[in-house]
């Protein structure tokens, strides 16, 4: 019943020993404005959920509705976009075009039964200045900002 719940999609993301990693994330929330912190929570056997625990630091990037593929991508089909396009900012790598980059330090991780949460504080932001329309995640299937038609149960 929770994928009732609509969210956005973005993209975790890290610098692996061979490059980006990443995760197409839904679990996505702001925590707290002062000081700015938000958490994710990821599998306990992420991959990269175990970077971002071992090297401190990782972007959010908050899809657009044109972003399809990259979400495709982190989620586990690599045909859908080239990992090459991530660029740089500052110390952490980021995808371009995106609605939104959070650029965060790891601060705390807790215990979430088969998954981990992971909390980090926001150190910098990248956003264009009008937002894009938005990759949605509904029922078990992608969406853009239009009228969600409800799916009977059962």
């Amino acid at each position: 019943m929770m994928g009732r719940f609509t969210t956005g999609v973005a993209v975790v993301l890290a610098e692996g020993d061979d490059g980006p990693v990443g995760s197409t994330v839904n679990s996505l929330t702001s925590l707290s404005l002062d000081p700015p912190l938000l958490l994710f929570c990821a599998k306990n056997v992420s991959r990269t959920a175990g970077i971002v625990m071992n090297r401190g630091l990782f972007s959010v990037n908050i899809l657009t509705a044109a972003q399809l593929g990259i979400s495709g991508y982190f989620a586990g089909n690599t045909a859908l976009w080239d990992v090459g396009a991530c660029q740089r900012h500052g110390k952490w790598l980021v995808i371009p075009e995106t609605n939104c980059a959070l650029f965060c330090e790891l601060t705390c991780v807790y215990p979430g039964g088969d998954h981990t949460i992971i909390v980090g504080e926001v150190k910098d932001i990248a956003a264009p200045a009008t937002a894009r329309l938005p990759l949605l995640y509904h029922e078990g299937a992608y969406s853009v900002m239009r009228r969600l038609d409800p799916i009977p149960v059962g």
